[in-house]
């Protein structure tokens, strides 16, 4: 860019025909410099400071759009950085199939930016052929009971918590009554939660529905907030789109938003939740349960290096900006 605004600022001193003329540099102390046509690719030095300008205006326009991806690719980074560990957080022992959901469902909400793509399994057509005792296991696993998590509201009620798609299931279409109250957590990933209210059982109160909001916050992508909106609906009003996953579902009409505090359970659920790896950390990643502990240092260490590499990068980028502007003039 020197070189274009040296010829643009002498313009009056190089008519047509000129080839080279010894010039001021201002930018540099008034040392003189001598500027020579390249009359290999120009006819003149209008042609040649035009070309200059236009291959500048072109590399500005790629740095934004460098910049851009470079920070598409560092939140990708991140995303499956937090996958990574959420997932080495998790006995193997103990795996919670609601928590892995909740992984996955993640990671393909963030796919357009890491990249991920659900696993494909192939198999021969051997493997592919079930054999007799596999296929009365799978008409085991087919018939099998949903078994939503049961819990006891400050009046008596019931509250049925999902945990894992087929429990959510269930709870929206099969356990659920018209008098009964279903709630999830707004904008994220969670169990569904259903307040049971059946004919002959004490009014519901708002401890109760309370009581319910926690626990839809806590079994949720939302229990590292203080608060969590959680939205409510009657039963009847729940819908499954077609071709949707189990535990997928529309609302026809919301009721009541509520409040859900995620920290406000009871001890023994979060206990609960430590031991099966499946806690989060104040910074917003998995506790590795009690056998490890060591793993929030290492998440902690990891989302500082992440975010001085997205410092650096952002710096980097301020810097070849402001270097680029101060050569227009």
């Amino acid at each position: 860019m020197n070189r274009a605004n040296l010829i643009v600022s002498n313009l009056y001193r190089l008519p047509p025909g000129t080839t080279e003329l010894e010039v001021e540099d201002w930018e540099n102390d008034g040392n003189i410099v001598k500027l020579v046509l390249n009359t290999k690719d120009y006819t003149n030095f209008q042609e040649e400071s035009d070309a200059l300008f236009a291959a500048a205006r072109k590399m500005k326009r790629g740095s934004a759009v460098v910049e851009e991806l470079l920070a598409k690719t560092l939140e990708g980074e991140e995303a499956l950085n937090d996958a990574q560990m959420d997932l080495q957080s998790m006995e193997s022992s103990v795996l919670d199939e609601g928590t892995m959901i909740l992984i996955q469902e993640r990671l393909e909400r963030t796919a357009k930016k890491t990249g991920w793509k659900p696993p494909k399994i192939e198999q021969s057509e051997e493997q592919s052929k079930p054999r007799r005792n596999e296929t009365k296991k799978s008409q085991g696993n087919k018939a099998r009971k949903p078994n939503p998590r049961e819990l006891t509201s400050p009046s008596g009620h019931k509250v049925l918590v999902g945990r894992n798609r087929r429990d959510n299931e269930a709870i929206c279409f099969a356990l659920s009554k018209p008098t009964d109250i279903w709630m999830h957590a707004r904008g994220c990933p969670g169990a569904h939660v259903l307040l049971c209210s059946r004919r002959g059982s004490p009014k519901v109160t708002d401890d109760d529905l309370q009581f319910a909001a926690d626990l839809a916050a806590f079994y949720s992508d939302a229990r590292t907030e203080r608060r969590a909106e959680i939205t409510t609906a009657e039963p009847k009003h729940i819908t499954k789109p077609r071709g949707a996953p189990p535990g997928a579902v529309t609302l026809r009409q919301e009721g009541k938003t509520l409040l859900g505090k995620p920290d406000d359970v009871a001890e023994e659920l979060k206990e609960a939740r430590e031991l099966s790896g499946a806690n989060w950390s104040e910074l917003g990643y998995r506790k590795g349960g009690k056998r490890a502990n060591n793993k929030k240092k290492t998440a902690a260490v990891e989302k500082e290096t992440a975010k001085k590499r997205r410092e650096e990068a952002r710096e980097n980028n301020k810097r070849r900006k402001r270097k680029e502007e101060s050569d227009w003039f």
